[in-house]
């Protein structure tokens, strides 16, 4: 009973192949029964019996196939490549994928495949349980937060990691890495604040609009601080900060 309830979890749609097959196997049966010949029923029922195996051995490896996922970035309204890993002969599935909505989601695999005669394709769905970040929306940091025209030169100093726009050419030139250096307003971009209830709209746009700054600020390297019930440092790291952005 377990077998038989394994197995109702399993669809099959037959092939050309199959009907093929089918036809071949009756006009051996024609010829067979009308001029009683042996070497016709020995070829029927030989066909008949590879035919038959070949389901059970179909229905058998998408039964027993197992679906792994490896961890990876996974943005909302983005198509993601997932990283899927199946057990199984010629096991197939999209590896693309779109979640409109944040937070953790239900991926529904299917895969299938027409192991090992193509007389039938045999599918399956495996349901993972994936976390969704926000979408990646709204004004730039560049545009909306940082802002560097009431800045004042005030020297150099050595390269660390810095936005590559900071980089003075001329001293790179002579084969030293130096950056501009700057006073007044300059330590906002030293380490950021990202605060949720300074910002306007909707619960969503604001998520999403501090989801993009977070990126951004991760791909500078530059220092922040994001504030929703609680300040989070960004070197909690990448996938920390997202998670609670994520299921806020």
């Amino acid at each position: 009973m377990k077998q038989i309830k394994k197995f109702s979890h399993i669809s099959n749609k037959p092939t050309k192949y199959f009907f093929v097959l089918v036809g071949a196997i009756f006009i051996l049966f024609m010829i067979a029964f009308t001029h009683n010949n042996n070497i016709a029923y020995i070829v029927m029922f030989f066909l008949f019996s590879i035919s038959l195996n070949s389901l059970i051995m179909g229905r058998i490896n998408i039964l027993k196939a197992k679906v792994e996922i490896k961890p990876t970035k996974i943005f909302a309204n983005t198509p993601t490549k997932i990283p899927i890993f199946t057990t199984g002969e010629n096991i197939h599935f999209n590896s693309i994928y779109t979640f409109d909505k944040r937070g953790y989601n239900d991926l529904k695999i299917k895969i299938y495949s027409s192991y090992p005669l193509y007389l039938a394709t045999f599918s399956k769905i495996v349901t993972k349980k994936v976390l969704v970040y926000p979408e990646l929306k709204g004004v730039s940091l560049q545009k909306g937060f940082i802002k560097t025209e009431n800045i004042d030169f005030d020297g150099l100093k050595n390269y660390n990691y810095d936005d590559i726009k900071f980089i003075h050419w001329a001293s790179f030139a002579k084969g030293e890495m130096q950056v501009k250096k700057f006073s007044g307003d300059s330590e906002a971009i030293n380490h950021l604040i990202f605060d949720i209830n300074k910002l306007q709209g909707d619960k969503e746009s604001k998520i999403s609009q501090l989801a993009l700054w977070c990126y951004e600020a991760f791909e500078k390297n530059l220092k922040f601080t994001l504030i929703l019930d609680e300040k989070i440092e960004s070197k909690k790291g990448f996938d920390e900060i997202f998670k609670r952005l994520a299921l806020y």
